[in-house]
């Protein structure tokens, strides 16, 4: 009978663990700026339960800001450990090609919002920069999930606008990537160097 409860357990947990690899997350960022009035919001789901959402400016306690800025000063800069880090970075390099290719073939874009209302002091440089924005803009805005627009400003210079991307992220391959990746000694030499780097 106990081995039967531990065999679901585990069968459970399983399911969990391939669902969590299987089914993506959405990451969600926003942001507008109007005059001097900046916010936004970053945001990350599963399954549409919100895991994370934090507004735009970030709002850090003043103990924890505090703190950051204590530790910031006890660190001691330590050029012999950097070396060595820079050193094994480029040693694990090509170990970490990999795990760059299956980064972003993990991540599929679901919308790129851009629009900007945008004003130089001189009409001939923001009519130019329009121009060049347009052309640009024309090509990217055939691919569904952008879209791309500007409102040029020719009485003063100004700089407004809105801005959303919205992502799909799927872990199983970046997994797999990373845990390749961590079989290799150069790899694991590296983070233990990036781990020690500031203590």
């Amino acid at each position: 009978m106990i081995y039967t409860i531990i065999s679901v357990i585990i069968l459970i947990l399983a399911l969990i663990l391939l669902a969590i690899l299987l089914i993506p997350f959405h990451i969600s960022f926003y942001i507008q700026k109007r005059d001097m009035d900046i916010n936004g919001y970053f945001k990350v789901s599963w399954l549409k339960i919100r895991l994370i959402k934090r507004s735009i400016p970030f709002e850090e306690k003043k103990e924890k800001k505090e703190k950051k800025v204590k530790e910031e000063k006890e660190r001691k800069f330590n050029l012999e450990k950097l070396l060595k880090t820079l050193n094994q970075f480029l040693e694990a390099f090509k170990h970490l090609i990999p795990l760059f290719w299956a980064f972003l073939r993990s991540i599929t874009l679901e919308k790129f919002y851009l629009d900007l209302n945008l004003g130089f002091y001189s009409p001939v440089d923001t009519a130019m920069i329009y121009g060049y924005f347009w052309s640009f803009s024309s090509i990217l805005n055939i691919i569904p999930v952008v879209s791309l627009s500007m409102t040029p400003e020719f009485q003063k210079s100004k700089l407004d606008g809105s801005f959303e991307l919205n992502l799909k992220f799927q872990l199983l391959s970046i997994t797999v990537a990373v845990l390749k990746a961590l079989t290799k000694k150069p790899v694991r030499q590296l983070l233990w160097s990036l781990r020690n780097l500031n203590k």
